[in-house]
């Protein structure tokens, strides 16, 4: 029984750090309002709408995506990325929600920018993550909104802008 209890313990931590896909990063999504909020959704299941929560650096709050073109998945699941749904949706305050990765579902085709950016790829005009209402509350919903942002500032849009924190091994 002692030999097989170390390798339990080993099989158990294992599993608790997730690989990132070759080429990504695993990251919390930020928000530039107020950085102690973090992108997550509602529960880790397909459909569930995406919210800001206080960070806790738990692997449940990290993503793996690359900067350019990129899926954004929530970390650990295998499985569930975010996304905007049907292009009718594509329009300022929609919602985002998590479904099933694809490789071929445009909702779900983002660009990460290097100036804290998130657009959806195949918007026109082009639509960025946005924190609704620019509130950083809790449970406050995260969706779409313009990427030219409020007064045409861009990145300066505190809403619109995520800054990426790298996930580190505890």
């Amino acid at each position: 029984m002692l030999t097989t209890t170390p390798l339990l313990m080993l099989a158990f931590a294992a599993t608790g750090f997730a690989q990132a896909p070759e080429g990504y990063r695993t990251v919390y999504i930020t928000s530039m309002v107020d950085s102690k909020f973090v992108v997550v959704p509602k529960s880790a299941a397909s459909g569930s709408t995406v919210v800001v929560q206080t960070g806790t650096q738990k692997p449940e709050q990290q993503w793996y995506l690359k900067t350019g073109s990129s899926k954004i998945q929530l970390a650990g699941t295998g499985n569930l990325c975010l996304d905007a749904g049907a292009q009718s949706n594509w329009k300022d305050m929609a919602s985002i929600s998590l479904k099933e990765c694809s490789d071929t579902e445009d909702g779900q085709k983002w660009e990460v920018k290097e100036d804290g950016r998130i657009a959806l790829e195949k918007s026109t005009p082009q639509e960025c993550i946005d924190l609704q209402y620019m509130r950083a509350t809790e449970n406050n919903p995260v969706g779409l909104y313009s990427c030219a942002g409020l007064g045409n500032t861009g990145a300066a849009d505190k809403g619109i802008n995520w800054p990426l924190v790298d996930a580190t091994s505890p």
